[in-house]
């Protein structure tokens, strides 16, 4: 560190730190810190491990500021659970803008800015905003794990939506994306940023190969924000001083020189609500002697890849994964990665978790590792029972995660739990779960069970709790076949779209409804559905609802409005994709309206910010299509 407000802003931390934050009270020596004495009051104070981190987490909150406005942040669990840790809005926005000052070092110009973050996380939310602090700056967090159910051509055609922005993304998924597409995608974004995780020049090539379109990255921590940016000039990095301070330190947390390879320390300079002081995650590096390339003065950071001595694999060439990486790639796609090793060409990832791998997690995985090892390597996923070690997480004890787990499946272990059940007539798996590129955040898994008997006895209440258990997002409907004539719409639906489980619902007595019955429920239905359309549309808290759970609303909305026209048409079709290519034939308003509902809904688009037109438009367009149905009924 060499300039004076930086130096300034370190004493300004330790200085806070011994006064607010308990840990640091009797660890920073008494006596004033000054920009000239704040690195020697530092270097005195001992590394800050990820153990202690989750041992002193509440003497690390500060005991000044509003903790109902700090970010609540994981980290990978490398050391077997993720740390959390809180970040103030200054750190906050300490981050988007030194992520601005970086773009804008690539891209030139003060123009505006649309930056999408991309993850693969099964468990991540999507979501827009435009910072108040940065108006031209729209900031998107796209989870593409639901688009990557869709059919190649229109994953490839989702992904135009990338066209002229600039993305930030962890490398494996950087991985993924350039195996499923393969070269000149035609995407073209502006500019790619990758964090998060160590990546090979190979991997940078393939990038560049697959969207044409520059390659750059920046060194960051979950727990520390962005603390240094890849030079161009050099593939090494320039520390961000003004929101860090990093060291290069030996085991004792002796400072060493250029050259001279030991653990990264970082000391984040703008967080107030929770101060990390030489916090040490596992990261190696060395600082570079020599003026840079670019003209920028100052120390450079060389990050060093795993070999063999700190790599749980090496590859053919060289390079290894880190106990880090493999951490940060089980949190990310929700594996509970016990062992990982090679046979030659192949390499072996064994997990411990309650359902085989997804097609995804899979897919994925395996494209990480393959950017870590090497390109011909083949990867292969074991679910294994034994307990796991420390290299990865331990398994996680709770219910299954819905997340694309295949209907068979489902079915195959909802059989198990009912077969020869006293009093079940059949049982059948219906909804979106069928379409695995129709599933949502927000979608349930619904299996009907119908009985000859009182769904409302004790014994029905506590099956459906049990299957719940295990198997989360489960919905349980538990009738009989009178019930499921009261409900016309219902009963067209199951007979429409299901899964068997135990017997048929013919054998039950579920029969298609009369075509009277149909229209009387959807007057009823579309009066409730205008009401509730209407208020939500009205609310005074619009600013703060979410997009994407507005999409979703708005596309069951509609769905349902177009299954009614349908069924009252005489066309036997409830299912979403074949009900939507209906759709034109009847003169829906708003058609491409609702589509994008579907699509923003299902994230297989980014989602608009919050409050914003196109927000309000997919309530708009749903409440257009309710109004639609009740004139036409």
């Amino acid at each position: 560190m060499s300039g004076t407000t930086a130096l300034t802003t370190l004493a300004e931390l330790l200085e806070y730190s011994r006064r607010h934050v308990p840990h640091y009270q009797s660890l920073v020596p008494p006596g004033p810190v000054t920009g000239e004495n704040a690195v020697a009051v530092l270097r005195r104070l001992p590394l800050l491990r990820r153990a202690a981190v989750r041992s002193e987490r509440p003497r690390l909150w500060s005991a000044e500021g509003d903790a109902r406005r700090w970010r609540r942040v994981h980290t990978t669990g490398t050391t077997g659970a993720p740390l959390e840790v809180v970040v103030d809005d200054a750190a906050q926005h300490a981050e988007r803008a030194a992520l601005l000052r970086h773009a804008r070092r690539h891209l030139g110009g003060h123009s505006a800015l649309a930056i999408t973050h991309l993850t693969l996380h099964l468990a991540s939310t999507s979501r827009a905003s435009v910072p108040p602090d940065l108006p031209d700056v729209a900031l998107v967090k796209w989870n593409l794990s639901r688009a990557w159910q869709l059919p190649d051509d229109e994953f490839r055609s989702v992904l135009g939506e990338l066209r002229g922005k600039v993305i930030t993304v962890m490398p494996s998924v950087m991985a993924a994306l350039c195996d499923r597409l393969g070269p000149s995608s035609g995407i073209a974004p502006r500019l790619v940023v990758l964090s998060g995780e160590q990546f090979t020049a190979g991997l940078r090539e393939r990038i560049q190969e697959t969207f044409e379109c520059p390659v750059t990255a920046l060194y960051t921590l979950a727990e520390a924000g962005i603390v240094a940016h890849e030079c161009g000039e050099s593939g090494t990095y320039h520390v961000e001083e003004t929101g860090a301070f990093l060291e290069v330190v030996g085991e004792r947390g002796d400072p060493l020189p250029p050259g001279v390879a030991g653990d990264v320390a970082v000391t984040p300079l703008v967080n107030r609500a929770m101060p990390l002081l030489r916090y040490v995650n596992g990261d190696k590096g060395v600082w570079v002697d020599g003026p840079c390339g670019c003209r920028r003065p100052g120390p450079r950071l060389e990050l060093l890849a795993a070999r063999t001595q700190h790599a749980l694999v090496t590859g053919p060439n060289g390079h290894g994964v880190r106990r880090a990486d493999l951490a940060k790639l089980s949190r990310q796609l929700d594996l509970s990665v016990s062992r990982i090793a090679r046979d030659g060409d192949e390499v072996v990832v064994e997990h411990h978790d309650p359902h085989p791998a997804t097609d995804l997690q899979r897919t994925v995985l395996a494209a990480a590792l393959r950017a870590f090892l090497g390109a011909d390597l083949t990867v292969r996923t074991l679910r294994t029972a034994s307990a796991p070690s420390a290299a990865g997480p331990p398994a996680d004890p709770g219910p299954v995660r819905p997340a694309f787990l295949p209907p068979g499946d489902i079915a195959a272990w909802a059989r198990g739990v009912l077969r020869g059940r006293p009093g079940v007539q059949a049982a059948v798996l219906t909804g979106s779960t069928l379409d695995p590129a129709a599933v949502s955040r927000f979608s349930d898994i619904d299996v009907t069970v119908v009985i000859d008997d009182d769904p409302c006895q004790e014994q029905w209440y506590a099956l459906a709790a049990a299957m719940n258990r295990h198997l989360a997002t489960l919905r349980v409907n538990v009738t009989e076949a009178a019930g499921l004539a009261r409900s016309p719409l219902v009963a067209c639906r199951l007979l429409a779209e299901h899964r068997p489980v135990v017997g048929t619902l013919a054998e039950a007595g579920v029969t298609w409804p009369t075509t009277e019955a149909l229209a009387n429920e959807a007057r009823f239905w579309a009066q409730n559905a205008e009401s509730v359309l209407w208020t939500r549309l009205t609310a005074a808290d619009r600013q703060r609802t979410d997009p994407v759970r507005d999409a979703w609303l708005a596309s069951r909305f509609c769905l349902d409005a177009l299954r009614y026209r349908l069924l009252c048409e005489g066309v036997r079709v409830t299912a979403a994709r074949h009900v939507l290519l209906w759709a034109p034939e009847f003169g829906v308003p708003d058609a491409t309206g609702i589509r994008r509902a579907f699509a923003v809904g299902r994230e297989h688009h980014p989602p608009p910010a919050p409050g914003s037109p196109e927000a309000d438009g997919f309530l708009r367009a749903a409440l257009a299509c309710v109004r639609w149905l009740g004139r036409s009924l």
